[in-house]
């Protein structure tokens, strides 16, 4: 494990958890991108031609609601959002808010070398965070080369 050439869908530096970083080995192993909407382990509340949402399995701590929502069709750079993409996810993100009462929060992406951008994923989702009352949420931005201690592959 050096580089993120190492694994085509995964960056294990940057896992936070050891059960987080399990599943993303075990679907790296089996081929399959832990972010593919036919593979995710999670449920999909909503899909659109462009984008599905779920609720991220791992949220940061002092996350009320925490929700990713991942491109349908594989997109691991942001050359490859096409601007019928880009046209759809003010829609998914408002849908978000509304369906799920979120009174405020923030919205993230990550792009690029994982080494520097901190994703432990590599197909392009953006996190659709609302803190718990009196909470900040700390967005990782910034990666690492090895893996954090404690972590095994």
């Amino acid at each position: 494990m050096g580089t993120t050439d190492d694994y085509q869908y995964i960056y294990p530096p940057n896992a936070r958890r050891q059960d987080q970083l399990d599943i993303m080995m075990r679907l790296e192993g089996e081929g399959k991108d832990p972010l593919d909407v036919k593979v995710i382990e999670q449920e999909v509340l909503f899909e659109t031609e462009s984008w599905y949402v779920s609720r991220n399995r791992f949220p940061y701590r002092g996350a009320k609601q925490h929700f990713l929502v991942v491109a349908n069709r594989p997109a691991y750079a942001l050359e490859e959002v096409t601007s019928e993409m880009w046209q759809d996810l003010p829609q998914v993100l408002a849908r978000i808010i509304r369906d799920y009462g979120l009174e405020g929060g923030g919205l993230f992406l990550r792009f690029g070398d994982p080494a520097c951008s901190g994703a432990s994923l590599k197909r392009l989702h953006w996190h659709v965070v609302q803190p718990q009352e009196g909470e900040k949420v700390q967005f990782g931005l910034g990666g690492k080369r090895k893996l954090a201690e404690g972590l095994h592959l």
